[in-house]
């Protein structure tokens, strides 16, 4: 009778409820933790945002989030990949030139509220870290750089766009004005950009017949060069010399 409560207590049968069980428990905790960053970050910049913070709101410790991120930008970037999605910015049915107006009319929309806040944060935040960069570049950049690349290399092929264009220049050429308004204030992409900046982006990327055309240069005439050297080369005329002054000079 002694025996039988040792052999029951480390059946394998019990350990496995305890792993199942603990699973759900993590996916609990995972999921807190997104949720608590999110809501301090409606009132908190990526700057003052602490790992005590979202350990505090989350109710969990610092070493259960340091499990799954290497750091507070790491849970920004998940908690928001979401509502950052990448649906709006994938070409429809359109022409390449209406495609690019409806990407760059949805981006803009999408960074002008709090979203904008986040991302506007996320890339300060990335300007002194390359490891934070490069979280970044791949949430956020990369996948809606390529996304327009590809909208832009469509339009060459369709006509829409110059063929003259480098196509990743192009695409730095239409985000670039986003993303400087972005990090100047939400008062600069206010409702005017909003409204015009997408169609004079598609402008500017349109074929033009005058493009890569150079000015006419005036050839000057082949004489020219060889007038100019005869004057300069002319000798002057010599000075006339007095013979009986010069026989006085030389008897000194």
């Amino acid at each position: 009778m002694a025996n039988s409560p040792k052999t029951q207590s480390v059946p394998s049968a019990d350990q496995e409820p305890r792993r199942s069980a603990g699973r759900p428990r993590s996916d609990s905790s995972r999921n807190a933790i997104l949720d608590a960053t999110r809501r301090l970050m409606t009132h908190t910049s990526i700057r003052d945002l602490s790992i005590e913070a979202i350990a505090k709101k989350a109710v969990v410790g610092k070493t259960t989030i340091y499990r799954w991120w290497p750091n507070k930008v790491a849970i920004v970037i998940e908690s928001y990949a979401d509502q950052l999605d990448m649906h709006m910015l994938v070409p429809g049915n359109e022409t390449p030139r209406e495609n690019l107006i409806r990407q760059l009319d949805r981006l803009v929309k999408q960074l002008r509220g709090k979203n904008g806040k986040i991302i506007a944060d996320l890339l300060a935040a990335a300007q002194g870290d390359a490891k934070v960069l490069a979280q970044f570049n791949e949430f956020y950049m990369n996948a809606r750089r390529d996304a327009l690349l590809q909208t832009i290399k469509d339009g060459q092929k369709s006509g829409d766009f110059s063929e003259d264009l480098h196509t990743a220049t192009a695409v730095d050429i239409v985000l670039g004005p986003i993303i400087l308004r972005l990090l100047s204030g939400e008062s600069a992409m206010d409702d005017h950009f909003a409204e015009n900046y997408p169609e004079m982006a598609v402008h500017i990327l349109s074929p033009r017949r005058v493009m890569g055309q150079r000015a006419p240069v005036t050839e000057i005439p082949a004489s020219a060069p060889e007038q100019t050297n005869e004057r300069k080369a002319k000798p002057k005329p010599e000075a006339k010399v007095d013979p009986v002054l010069l026989k006085q000079q030389s008897l000194f």
